[in-house]
């Protein structure tokens, strides 16, 4: 079920690109508005002409409605010969300088679904290939406290992991192809701007999230149907800080190239890892609406069930819903914590 929002921005405040509240969306055909459903937002890589040939390398749309997910697929902006990229590290792939703000764009297209649909905020979720895994790499530097999870295909992060600097921990899981021959296993360059290896990259996110440098083989399954094989080994860094806040995984495509195409196999992989990596509960009494925030939506929820029984805004629990539960929703104001 694929669903139009209504259009409040121009196109001139995002030049070149659809308005955040143009994109279109796609919900699963049992979408329930009063359950709060996982997003999952797909970007595409570095692109000739049109990203429209990513329905066929890595058609997720369809499976993620079927896992109950809503989707969108963004594009970024065309550059001078007519690729379409998105401005993610100094590596890639802003071939021109022109320097859009995709980070803010990003941010908006969450935003304005979140809006029209009724996202879980602990099950927000991006993946992205190539230009589009350097630039989930970017979204989890700046932003880890809205992604759950980020999931980089054939990508890579900062080459100056100074750069880099995220709020809290986060989870990230890298897919990469060993004889990959665009964005090389051991790192490289793009133009004269290097690009750090596949490990580095990695172990930067196992340092973060306070886990082991030292990766455990887990298992080893068939996510590439381009490889005749159980392919992809799958590592895990353990020891974590918080292994539900933030961890960081490694899948090892032995002899994948740049476009693995994923096997039905692969596809439960990855929805698996998506539905067992989202953000920690936050304890938060006055949350009514259970959105994480507390704000002018949990008043009104709670004027609207006033002097009744009402379990979701009784907040202190004495079987009335009155002065008392509005004087704690104020006093809460704000995000959880």
């Amino acid at each position: 079920m694929m669903c139009s929002l209504a259009s409040a921005a121009t196109h001139a405040d995002w030049p070149g690109l659809v308005p955040p509240d143009e994109v279109p969306v796609y919900a699963p055909s049992d979408y329930d508005p009063e359950e709060p459903a996982p997003l999952v937002i797909f970007l595409h890589g570095y692109s000739p002409l049109t990203t429209a040939w990513y329905d066929i390398l890595l058609p997720l749309q369809e499976d993620a409605n079927a896992n109950g997910y809503i989707f969108a697929k963004p594009d970024g902006n065309q550059d001078g010969i007519g690729e379409f990229y998105w401005n993610a590290t100094d590596a890639c792939c802003d071939m021109f300088g022109n320097e859009p703000d995709h980070v803010g764009y990003l941010m908006a297209l969450v935003e304005s679904i979140q809006s029209n649909y009724n996202i879980d905020p602990r099950r927000i979720h991006m993946i992205g290939h190539s230009n589009g895994g350097f630039m989930c790499h970017r979204m989890a530097c700046e932003h880890s406290d809205t992604f759950a999870s980020v999931v980089s295909i054939s990508g890579a992060m900062w080459y100056d992991q100074s750069i880099c600097q995220p709020a809290e921990p986060i989870h990230v899981l890298q897919i990469h192809g060993t004889l990959d021959p665009i964005i090389f296993w051991l790192g490289g360059l793009i133009g004269l701007t290097p690009y750090p290896g596949v490990n580095t990259t990695i172990e930067y996110w196992a340092t973060h999230n306070g886990c082991s440098t030292e990766a455990t083989l887990a298992d080893t399954f068939d996510l590439d149907w381009l490889v005749l094989f159980s392919e992809t080994r799958r590592w895990i860094y353990e020891g974590c800080d918080d292994a539900t806040a933030g961890s960081a995984e490694l899948w090892e495509i032995f002899a994948g190239l740049h476009f693995p195409s994923f096997t039905d196999e692969g596809i439960s992989q990855l929805f698996t890892y998506l539905d067992t990596h989202s953000k920690p509960e936050v304890a938060c009494d006055s949350d009514v609406n259970g959105d994480l925030q507390i704000d002018v939506q949990d008043i009104l929820l709670v004027i609207n069930d006033w002097e009744t029984a009402a379990d979701e805004t009784d907040v202190n629990d004495d079987g009335i819903v009155n002065v008392i539960d509005l004087l704690i929703v104020i006093d809460g104001w704000g995000p959880c914590e």
